[in-house]
């Protein structure tokens, strides 16, 4: 289990009327997790009831409906919206939770990054030629992809991303048919989240063209 990082408690002044004043600072990526996708996010500030996160280009919350905010270590809080304007989006926890628990990173997978799942045609070339896969679920440091080929560990490759074009990979980990690829150069976190919509439009037209109009959901790693 790794150690918290420090986060600075200073007090921020109070926002517009409606916002908790006693809110504090703190930088965590996380994404939204909506019935039809799964959109990154950055928490800014945190309450014991509310907080505040900077929005990538994602659509708005439901206005009307609880949602989830899940971290890179797994933890999942359910939520809802309390307003959103100019990129951010105010949401109130669903029951008072740890503040630890929160900006801290004590689920399964520390230090993970955000990953974003889809299901996403794609192809890749490597030393046995050219091969078409799905990307079941992708983050900016790497992917999961089912693939028909027999691929090995550390093998390096190349992944053509819709929307987002070429990268070199290697293989970092298999359970045949699926494997976990590391991008040699990584994306911005930002550059996913920002294009997290258009990915998840063009998952779902796939999906819509297979057999009984849907395929398969997307898999978690």
């Amino acid at each position: 289990m790794n150690d918290l990082t420090p986060v600075p408690f200073e007090r921020l002044h109070a926002g517009p009327a409606g916002r908790n004043p006693d809110r504090f600072p703190v930088i965590r990526t996380a994404k939204l997790v909506f019935p039809d996708g799964e959109y990154p996010c950055v928490l800014r500030d945190i309450s014991g009831s509310a907080l505040r996160v900077k929005l990538y280009g994602s659509p708005p919350p439901p206005a009307h409906a609880s949602f989830f905010l899940e971290f890179g270590d797994g933890d999942r809080f359910e939520v809802s919206l309390i307003w959103c304007h100019d990129g951010q989006a105010g949401l109130a926890f669903a029951e008072a939770n740890n503040l630890l628990s929160v900006i801290g990173e004590r689920g399964r997978f520390p230090k993970r990054a955000i990953r974003i799942a889809i299901d996403l045609p794609a192809r890749i070339r490597s030393p046995g030629g050219m091969v078409d896969v799905v990307i079941r679920d992708l983050s900016h440091q790497g992917a999961q992809i089912e693939c028909p080929q027999l691929l090995a560990v550390d093998q390096p490759l190349r992944l053509a991303i819709p929307a987002l074009g070429d990268v070199y990979a290697k293989v970092r980990w298999r359970t045949h048919p699926l494997y976990g690829i590391a991008f040699v150069e990584t994306f911005r976190f930002e550059k996913i989240a920002a294009m997290s919509a258009d990915l998840h439009a063009l998952s779902q037209a796939w999906r819509d063209g297979q057999p009984g109009g849907c395929g398969t959901a997307g898999l978690a790693a």
